[in-house]
């Protein structure tokens, strides 16, 4: 068992990633996980990999890959190193090999209930709300203007990066945002909505959030909910957040990330 596993667990592993990465591809889900400019150069990449995949099979199957001095005929010219530089090495305890196949089979089992079994999943609210949120955009987000701009055009990272260079509700009077996000409700109540934007993959997300007045939103909603939002902005003891004029539960949208 031990031997089987040392030689087809990786190719087990690039097998699960390969066929993960296309039947994702297939069913339209591949931009939960990357940008959709990479999709294209994704597929085309993993069609090559399974060519490869596919001639490292063979090769492990057939053996070629174990080839050994040992299987050449004799001609009497041989060493003992030749034949000695194996058999010396001490193999290793029974208790480590058993652990090693016990840890490696694991690994290809959960593998493969994460990438074939389990569906496609978005980034999630929990993610969010335990790690560092910007609602300034990051800093490296330009801020949209408001002259000769339709604000309710604006998506969350707009609103998030005209509130992080130091807007307030004066300097927003009459402007009516329309975004759309999952909702954000932290330990102390306080309510954001949020949506994260992807510049290659997940990998590199970043959260932009909205805070939200608390006590204009619907109790039956709960964190993690997507929601469209309309309102405006007001001072909410001495914050700007937007007071919600209408707040709609809606389904998570097919494109869940900025880009």
């Amino acid at each position: 068992m031990s031997e089987l596993l040392s030689r087809w667990a990786g190719l087990a592993l690039c097998g699960i990633g390969l066929v993960a990465t296309l039947a994702l591809a297939a069913a339209g889900d591949l931009t939960l996980y990357i940008h959709p400019r990479y999709v294209v150069f994704t597929v085309l990449l993993s069609i090559v990999g399974a060519g490869l995949f596919a001639a490292a099979v063979w090769v492990t199957a057939t053996g070629r890959e174990g080839a050994h001095d040992h299987d050449r005929p004799a001609t009497g010219r041989e060493s003992d190193d030749d034949h000695d530089h194996d058999h010396d090495r001490p193999a290793p305890p029974r208790s480590y090999r058993t652990l090693s196949s016990v840890v490696t089979g694991a690994l290809v089992i959960a593998s493969a209930g994460a990438l074939l079994v389990a569906p496609p999943m978005t980034l999630s609210a929990e993610r969010a709300l335990s790690s560092a949120s910007a609602v300034d955009g990051g800093g490296d987000v330009p801020r949209p203007s408001l002259v000769g701009s339709d604000p309710t055009r604006f998506s969350v990272r707009d609103w998030a990066s005209i509130l992080g260079s130091g807007a307030t509700a004066g300097d927003l009077i009459g402007q009516q945002a329309d975004v759309t996000g999952f909702l954000l409700i932290d330990d102390a109540g306080a309510v954001r909505v949020g949506r994260y934007a992807v510049t290659c993959c997940t990998v590199d997300a970043q959260l932009f959030a909205v805070p939200v007045v608390a006590s204009d939103l619907r109790e039956d909603l709960r964190s993690g909910d997507w929601v469209r939002v309309t309102g405006t902005f007001t001072d909410d003891a001495g914050a700007t957040r937007l007071s919600p004029a209408t707040v709609d539960a809606v389904e998570e949208p097919d494109a869940p990330y900025l880009s």
